[in-house]
């Protein structure tokens, strides 16, 4: 495990449930304030007022970096404007996990007492002060691995939620108050009600299926009305052929039927076909609605269900119509894959290929180790490579969330597989067609000057180990 990192307002528990925490795991506890007193020999308050806020956030970043850089995990409790930096944020949560201590601001004021020795609250009024702290760094606070609510709980009880997100953290798509978790793992999908009723979804949610995954959509509309929900199902037919505005009618008519208003969701369960229908679906009911993805299917996990690109195709080309989406949750349970046709979880690999291949040496040496495990479905190796590929999404995403620069990246291989696809019908399978692409690519690279041999050599015997179809020749021929 990696470091913790415990954020949050003044008075939120930090430094009290830090040293709990640390104590059950037998890790070091280190806070940061406590740490920037003993290295500057003044009190936090001193600190302040010597350097001003803008000089003290200085002295913190340089302390949290020391820490980053520190051996082995512990627990840390960080000041509460210590992930206003962006820099800062980002860092820790690609270094450890980041849990948001959160209560409600008449809690705080009562934890905090009259303010002395919290240089924010000087001369303020407490509750005003704190509320629009809170409201001014809402956005930092929300880029997190999880938010974890402390008011009217026991020490211990936070103590033990936060070891448990961080024995396997969610990753995290940071996009300020729009940052939303992806949860991989195994047996995550029965995790919707519990997750619906905290992204504060409500009263109706709209589920949407096509018939391949009929009783998965019934699973998930069991596990919503269990939490109190109201909801109604859409089952489309199966296919890229069925991507058109007719079906994102039938969401339509069906959630406005069932009585939806603004607090309603849209719930996707399936492969990306359905994704990217209900995420469309989702953004223009009633001017947006609420969004979440629970897919299931190998490209899907580790493609189009992070990112939030929605939409249809037309007849002059794939995915012409759409938008941009975020969901609010996604959940990747690898035990929905178990049922998958073999074919079908194959070319899901593609992707997973691609987002190594962007990632570097170490993801692609990585599958490579893996590759005869991927193949043969190994829960395991594929939780690792959906982690890998979903972990390289969420970055890249939070950079260029409307693919105006590096998004494009992403783009590996696909702009002659959609070309493929499209020229087959969509008898051929995206992964298939995204795999003779990358190779594509790769050689058309090569012949410009900007590749070597040696990677279209690697590359073309990680496809053969996995499965993958190298070489377009036939099918372009054939056209």
């Amino acid at each position: 495990m990696r470091s913790i990192w415990l954020s949050g307002p003044m008075g939120s528990g930090k430094s009290s449930v830090g040293p709990i925490l640390a104590a059950d795991l037998g890790w070091d506890f280190v806070d940061i304030d406590a740490l920037l007193e003993a290295r500057h020999g003044r009190s936090v308050a001193a600190l302040f007022a010597a350097h001003g806020e803008p000089g003290f956030r200085a002295l913190e970043r340089e302390a949290v970096l020391a820490q980053r850089e520190a051996s082995g995990p512990a627990v840390v409790a960080l000041g509460g404007g210590a992930v206003l930096d962006r820099e800062t944020r980002r860092g820790l949560l690609s270094s450890g996990v980041l849990v948001t201590l959160r209560a409600p601001v008449d809690e705080l004021v009562r934890r905090v007492g009259s303010g002395e020795g919290r240089p924010l609250l000087a001369g303020g009024v407490p509750v005003e002060v704190l509320g629009a702290l809170l409201s001014a760094r809402a956005s930092a606070y929300a880029e997190c691995h999880a938010e974890v609510q402390t008011a009217g709980r026991t020490l211990e009880s936070i103590a033990r939620e936060v070891r448990s997100i961080a024995s396997c953290p969610p990753v995290v798509v940071p996009l300020g108050e729009r940052t939303y978790r992806v949860e991989i793992g195994r047996g995550t999908a029965a995790r919707l009600g519990r997750r619906s009723v905290e992204a504060g979804v409500g009263p109706v949610v709209v589920v949407v299926g096509d018939v391949n995954v009929a009783d998965k959509v019934r699973r998930a509309r069991a596990d919503l009305e269990a939490v109190g929900l109201r909801t109604t199902e859409v089952l489309l037919p199966a296919g890229e052929a069925h991507k058109h505005v007719a079906s994102v009618e039938a969401i339509w008519d069906a959630a406005l039927e069932a009585g939806i208003d603004r607090g309603g969701a849209v719930v996707a369960v399936g492969g990306g076909v359905v994704g990217d229908l209900a995420g469309f679906a989702a953004s223009t009911l009633l001017r947006g609605l609420a969004f979440a993805q629970v897919p299931t299917t190998l490209l899907a996990m580790v493609d189009s269900s992070v990112g939030g690109k929605t939409g249809f195709d037309r007849a002059q080309g794939k995915n012409l119509v759409g938008s941009f989406h975020q969901p609010r949750f996604v959940l990747c349970d690898v035990d929905a894959l178990s049922t998958l046709d073999p074919d079908e979880r194959r070319s899901g690999l593609a992707e997973v290929v691609k987002a190594a291949w962007i990632e570097g040496e170490a993801a692609v040496q990585a599958l490579e180790a893996n590759a005869e495990a991927l193949h043969a479905g190994d829960p395991d190796a594929t939780l690792a490579a959906v982690r890998t590929a979903v972990a390289l999404k969420a970055r890249i995403v939070s950079e260029d969330e409307h693919e105006t620069g590096d998004r494009a990246l992403l783009n590996l291989g696909h702009t002659l597989g959609h070309a493929m696809e499209a020229a087959s019908g969509y008898a051929m399978r995206h992964g298939d067609a995204v795999a003779r692409g990358m190779v594509v690519a790769l050689r058309v690279g090569r012949a410009l000057g900007r590749g070597r041999l040696e990677d279209e050599v690697r590359m073309v015997a990680l496809l053969r180990r996995l499965g993958l179809p190298i070489d377009p020749a036939p099918f372009l021929d054939a056209q």
